[in-house]
């Protein structure tokens, strides 16, 4: 099944196959089952939705948008529980498999950390330069940032200190890391970084 709504700049589906959430440049968050190409509901904000992810049994979604907030939703309404105002545009969101944690980065140069049942963060992090892109772990014990410093930072979910950094010579566009917290991966202007520990770092050429 296909929707056209404008042109679509994120989507995420459950594990399982059976939701997908869709972020547009019409300003609406669209949540689809997979056997219908009508939506189950959408919602409007105010802004271009830069980001989108869902939890793996599909009950929990996010989005960041242009309007500066990140949106929390349960999957039977298109009322938020919750959002969040930052200082700049939302570029980047992710949540754990079990939709108990959310990141997200921003234009004002922070990252964030929530837990779902609160729209004040957890802990905040500067990262002295855009936030580009996040990723947590299936469990949400650690967070990947990309820093508009030219940099990686490495999270516990416990601390904003991280527990290791990894400078570049070039802008950060993606991070993506491993279900189990064990494996990051960074594209950059240069190329592509791997970061295999906390203590073996090395680029891939």
């Amino acid at each position: 099944s296909y929707y056209t709504g404008g042109v679509v700049d994120s989507v995420a589906i459950s594990s399982d196959g059976e939701y997908i959430v869709v972020g547009s440049r019409d300003t609406r968050i669209y949540f689809f089952d997979r056997d219908n190409s009508t939506p189950l509901w959408s919602y409007t904000t105010s802004g271009i939705i830069y980001s989108v992810d869902i939890s793996s049994d599909g009950e929990y979604i996010v989005a960041g948008s242009a309007d500066d907030k990140v949106y929390f939703f349960e999957k039977d309404s298109s009322t938020p529980l919750w959002s969040y105002e930052t200082g700049n545009y939302v570029s980047s969101v992710a949540i754990s498999a079990d939709g108990n944690y959310i990141a997200a980065g921003s234009n004002d140069d922070n990252f964030y950390l929530f837990q779902k049942d609160s729209d004040d963060p957890l802990w905040e992090y500067s990262a002295d330069g855009d936030v580009e892109s996040v990723a947590i772990s299936a469990d949400g014990e650690n967070i990947i940032v990309a820093c508009g410093d030219e940099s990686i930072a490495f999270f516990d979910k416990d601390s904003n200190e991280p527990l290791w950094t990894a400078d570049f010579d070039a802008y950060v566009r993606v991070v993506t890391i491993s279900a189990n917290g064990d494996y990051v991966a960074a594209g950059s202007d240069d190329g592509l970084f791997s970061a295999k520990s906390f203590e073996n770092v090395s680029k891939i050429p």
